[in-house]
């Protein structure tokens, strides 16, 4: 059975960041996430999607440069 919920460090690697830079997108509401007592964790789809809309944001950015 495929666990639902991954953990920082799991997340971390999974996008490619920091335990560190994970924890501090937490603290500032910017990473989806669940928190059960005083665990963080993250589901699969919910990392795909926030990617997928940081990627959007970043090609509309670009345009606007050029």
């Amino acid at each position: 059975m495929d666990k639902q919920t991954i953990s920082v460090k799991e997340a971390a690697s999974y996008i490619g960041i920091s335990k560190d830079l994970v924890y501090q997108l937490v603290r500032e509401s910017k990473l989806p996430h669940l928190r059960l007592s005083r665990r963080i964790l993250f589901r699969k789809e919910a990392l795909n999607e926030w990617l997928l809309t940081q990627e959007k944001l970043s090609i509309q950015q670009n345009k606007t440069i050029y």
